[in-house]
């Protein structure tokens, strides 16, 4: 992939994640520079839902600009911590997602209870707990150890950090956490959880578990999921329902 096909998958996610309420104002969508593995792609400081293919800039993982004009956000140690640590990854989302944020303060662990997500986040989804916004090295490494090798993170009354293969992978995680974690919200106001153990999600999985490919859907399933969220911010679907 070029960094140009890159830069243009970036702008859809972000404004994917803004119509679902993912993104707004703040938050940030990285990616890996394709055929530089040292370097990441990832917008000037700006609000993420009004971001175009002009607003990204490529850096390196020690926070220097090496192409594009713009201040980097704040938090970007999030992203070249974890892109430096996981050769497995190549996307990374940090967002302030309502549900993410509930749950991050929660006494009840945010397990996975949709589909894939059961076997996946089936222990819980670790939370980063310091105060402050994460905007060294030390802290962006401290993301990294509480990540681990899962998929996804809750940081307190902060938002999450999620993670995949590539943008479209990492844009529809964040979408199954946020109505994993709205679901789970409901059942457990309704009293004890049925929660299922990982030898009974196991046939839930189309992926491997473990690292950045997690049980998030995956081939013709993923190209649907990307398309439907597609039409939903470029008018193909008000078009089609008459709107």
């Amino acid at each position: 992939m070029t960094i140009e096909a890159e830069v243009d998958k970036l702008t859809t996610g972000c404004r994917i994640l803004a119509e679902q309420s993912i993104l707004d104002a703040y938050g940030h969508l990285s990616a890996r520079m394709p055929d530089t593995p040292n370097l990441m792609i990832i917008p000037r400081q700006m609000p993420p839902a009004l971001v175009t293919p002009d607003d990204f800039i490529v850096m390196d993982f020690d926070g220097n600009v090496v192409e594009g004009r713009g201040t980097p956000n704040q938090e970007w140690p999030i992203h070249a911590c974890v892109l430096k640590a996981r050769a497995d990854v190549n996307c990374v989302l940090h967002s302030h997602s309502m549900w993410s944020r509930i749950w991050g303060l929660a006494k009840v662990k945010l397990r996975g209870v949709l589909a894939g997500q059961s076997y996946e986040w089936n222990e819980g989804l670790a939370v980063y707990r310091d105060a402050g916004l994460i905007r060294n090295l030390d802290r962006g490494n401290k993301v990294v150890q509480v990540l681990g090798q899962a998929s996804a993170m809750l940081l307190r009354g902060h938002g999450d950090v999620v993670v995949g293969r590539d943008v479209s992978a990492t844009v529809l995680r964040s979408i199954t956490l946020r109505d994993n974690a709205e679901v789970l919200h409901h059942a457990v106001a309704l009293g004890d959880v049925d929660y299922w153990d990982k030898e009974e999600a196991a046939p839930w999985i189309e992926a491997p578990a473990s690292g950045a490919g997690g049980g998030v859907q995956v081939g013709p399933v993923a190209n649907r999921a990307w398309e439907y969220y597609e039409a939903r911010i470029d008018g193909r679907l008000r078009k089609l329902l008459g709107q």
